[in-house]
């Protein structure tokens, strides 16, 4: 790529990243994100390229706005609810500025094309209580399946909350998982801070108006956490206005320590029946101990409060009015990515911290009460339990380098062994050895012993360079010295490693290109190198897991041993970037 400036866009119309995404344009930019209108070319759909614009180097720039760039993709990719954001790829691009080079991470996720809740009220007006509650149902649904992993989003806002037009319908989106959190990662030392600091000043990574208490004074969160900013956006949706509009966080906790007078106010404009009333002032107690604990508890405490024959408030004008049946599972469809609000990066004066996973009880002393709490005004956050470190992660495996211990191994000494390819699996040094044959160039490895399913394509470069492309299908998979990503192209022996996305080592690998000798490509396998024919197979190559675990020759067939049904194509040269 050639060198920009901290001003230019990182990429550029036409670029294709990982060998599929076609950058068509740019179309947003703030903080340190830029935000492209791209083309799946693989499966002919649009996309959003998300891509962090600045080098971890430049002045400016935390390690935390960094990581939480990254930790997005990697809670995304847990997350599998129709109501949250589809994230598709993820990797690093190489970039160049004013003669200094590093990496920067992209994402690759849905592009969707109908807006922000906040464009919705902005431009629609307060929303009637039926579609608050549909909308308010979603994401309570797309939450439930993240905090039952463990994820708090930490950050509900309107802006996080994105549309997809199908049809007449919009469909909610819960998005930007930027900051959340592992309830059980208090102790990690991989997970980026809740705070930076620019110019002296500590920045808090959520939005001031949207937080709940604990959150603005850098109290532990948890589940409740998400549920009391939800409950200021529906506010928000029924009448238009955050009941706790302000940027200053000693300000905002103010308002919300003594909150009886504002939240009066809210419903004072709101037709609601009196169980709806007391279910949002129980959601907004200033106490976490005081609120619903558990996301689907509150779901379905809204679906009974918001009774349909009372519930509707100020209609809207008959134009456009936003209809969905958020519940019903989604179909398939072309989406479109919010922009704007993906690039921005909402920034306050504050800190934060994380619960240890536990439901928050109420600590001693704090009794209980068998119906609802009042409207929040003196109530205090106790301080938590002191937090058990959880058990020592296993440790990382260490490279290999002795012959036939792992993958990665000294050149044998003994002669070529010849292979024919095999349908059954051979026993061969101390390893389970597999033919797969390609479709498409494309074959799928699934090894029992390490429990990783890996997708390997081989490729045809520029010159008739031999590239391999990887694709995890359950991890992630990183080169020596590399950060994790979601997909690599190698195009000579390396070892590689599957890892989580916190960058644990899952299991260690080998891929061989093999040497060309006499009609034959010789590979490395333990102590005994392996001969296999280019005539029966003219493309090969060797993955190996080690001793112990499977090693698999990837090939596409000769003309006496084609499947008649699927015939091997070749790529022709590929230019990419990433």
């Amino acid at each position: 790529m050639s060198s920009t400036s901290p001003e230019q866009d990182p990429l550029d119309p036409g670029d294709v990243v990982l060998d599929r995404y076609r950058v068509v344009e740019n179309i947003a930019s703030g903080g340190h994100s830029v935000v492209y209108r791209g083309q799946d070319e693989r499966l002919s759909r649009p996309v959003c390229i998300k891509v962090f614009s600045r080098l971890p180097t430049e002045a400016g720039i935390s390690k935390a706005s960094y990581q939480h760039f990254v930790q997005e993709a990697f809670a995304l990719s847990r997350l599998t609810h129709p109501n949250t954001l589809r994230i598709y790829d993820f990797g690093h691009i190489s970039v160049e500025r004013d003669d200094k080079k590093g990496e920067v991470p992209f994402q690759v996720c849905e592009y969707m094309n109908g807006g922000t809740l906040a464009n919705v009220v902005r431009d629609l007006g307060p929303q009637p209580a039926s579609e608050t509650l549909r909308i308010v149902g979603a994401v309570c649904d797309a939450l439930g399946e993240a905090h039952g992993l463990g994820i708090v989003h930490r950050d509900i806002k309107p802006q996080n909350i994105l549309f997809a037009e199908v049809g007449k319908a919009r469909l909610p989106k819960l998005a930007d998982f930027g900051i959340a959190k592992w309830m059980d990662d208090t102790t990690s030392e991989n997970r980026a801070g809740d705070t930076q600091v620019v110019a002296g000043a500590k920045l808090a990574m959520y939005s001031p108006s949207w937080a709940a208490p604990e959150q603005l004074a850098g109290q532990p969160v948890g589940p409740s956490t998400d549920i009391y900013s939800l409950a200021v956006v529906a506010i928000y949706m029924m009448t238009g206005v955050p009941i706790f509009a302000c940027d200053d966080v000693y300000e905002g906790y103010r308002k919300r320590r003594h909150g009886d007078r504002l939240m009066r106010e809210a419903f004072a404009g709101l037709a609601l029946p009196e169980p709806a009333l007391v279910l949002l002032a129980r959601a907004l107690a200033f106490s976490p101990f005081d609120r619903p604990t558990k996301i689907g508890d509150f779901m379905e405490a809204l679906g009974h409060a918001f009774e349909p024959s009372t519930a509707e408030l100020v209609r809207l004008p008959a134009t456009d009015p936003v209809t969905t049946s958020v519940r019903a599972p989604i179909t398939p469809v072309t989406m479109k990515l919010s922009a704007a609000e993906l690039a921005s990066d909402d920034v306050a004066p504050g800190r934060a911290a994380v619960h240890d996973g536990a439901p928050l009880q109420a600590p001693p002393g704090h009794a209980r009460t068998g119906g609802p709490p009042p409207l929040p005004g003196n109530a205090t956050v106790a301080a938590p339990p002191p937090v058990a470190r959880p058990p020592a992660p296993p440790p990382r495996l260490a490279p290999v380098a002795t012959a036939g211990a792992g993958p990665g191994v000294q050149a044998p000494t003994a002669p070529p062994r010849r292979l024919g390819v095999s349908q059954a699996p051979v026993s061969l040094a101390d390893r389970v050895v597999h033919f797969l044959e390609t479709k498409g160039d494309v074959a799928d490895i699934a090894d029992v012993a390490t429990g990783i399913r890996l997708r390997v394509t081989l490729q045809v470069g520029v010159g008739g360079a031999r590239i391999v492309h990887l694709k995890p299908l359950s991890c992630f998979i990183a080169l020596p010295g590399g950060r994790p990503t979601s997909a690599v192209q190698i195009a000579a022996d390396s070892v590689f490693d599957l890892t989580t996305p916190r960058q644990d080592i899952l299991a260690r690998a080998y891929l061989a290109l093999g040497s060309p000798a006499a009609g034959h490509r010789v590979f490395p396998l333990g102590p005994e190198p392996i001969a296999i024919g280019v005539e029966e197979c003219p493309e090969v190559v060797l993955i190996d897991f080690g001793t112990g675990r499977g090693a698999y020759f990837v090939y596409t067939a000769g003309p006496g041993q084609q499947r008649a049904s699927a015939p091997p194509s070749r790529r022709g040269p590929t230019r990419s970037k990433g």
